[in-house]
């Protein structure tokens, strides 16, 4: 895996800036726009006034959400894109193979996602006034969150790769995340076994100057890799069943 393939992967990431621009800034709008209606959700339903809820982790929270779906999300679509259009297959032709092709692919989104989330974030403090401390090591939290999103990032491209047409069901997934990882601004213990949940505690307590917890640490990363290897072997099989059934031909 050469540096020309990273440095080809991250031209791609600024060119889409770069042209679609009016897309990335209306998507932001509407992402600050939708934290606002959250809030304004949380006041009516709780009949509280806000500065009874905790909105420094509410944000990081909404933060982490925007993080998952900036990755899983756009890879998954990418990988359903270029199977429709059938460039999929000039990648599975490319060095290394189509498995080497679409991890870069994934780290390159995933560098993307972070800098997305984190001008989100910079936005939402800034016109918000909600204050964040972030600890020391944030970063580490970070680190422990990236595996299991880039096996669910996998897992869905997998599904895209065989079933094509699968919007929908990133839509339903996508409505499934956000209330489930704003349930995490009220941590409880036994949390720390559900999917996702360890890691984005994690990120939730470096940014709102937390204790670092080795045992949720640690957790996180069993989660992630554990996922992580899940999402390679459904994306191998799915490739390999959908060149045996001739979807994308023989070469």
């Amino acid at each position: 895996m050469s540096r020309f393939q990273w440095l080809a992967e991250v031209r791609l990431m600024l060119e889409h800036y770069r042209l679609y621009w009016l897309n990335f800034l209306s998507g932001m709008l509407a992402d600050v726009l939708f934290f606002y209606a959250i809030l304004i959700g949380l006041k009516s339903v709780t009949k509280t006034s806000l500065p009874d809820i905790d909105l420094g982790s509410l944000l990081a929270l909404y933060g982490v959400f925007q993080f998952t779906g900036a990755l899983w999300r756009t890879f998954a679509s990418n990988i359903l894109n270029e199977s429709l259009l059938g460039t999929i297959e000039h990648l599975s032709l490319a060095r290394g193979g189509l498995l080497t092709q679409l991890t870069v692919r994934a780290f390159v989104l995933g560098l993307n996602g972070g800098l997305y989330a984190a001008v989100v974030l910079l936005v939402l403090y800034w016109v918000s006034g909600i204050s964040l401390q972030p600890s020391w090591w944030w970063p580490l939290g970070v680190l422990a969150f990236l595996p299991i999103n880039f096996g669910l990032a996998f897992l869905m491209g997998s599904l895209g790769l065989f079933f094509r047409r699968v919007d929908s069901l990133f839509v339903v997934l996508n409505f499934i995340l956000l209330p489930y990882f704003l349930s995490l601004t009220q941590w409880q213990p036994h949390m720390a076994y559900l999917p996702f949940a360890p890691g984005a505690h994690l990120v939730r307590l470096g940014l709102t100057g937390g204790d670092f917890d080795w045992g949720i640490f640690l957790l996180a990363l069993f989660q992630g890799l554990s996922l992580l290897a899940a999402g390679f072997l459904a994306m191998a099989y799915m490739y390999r069943m959908v060149r045996r059934r001739g979807t994308f031909g023989r070469y």
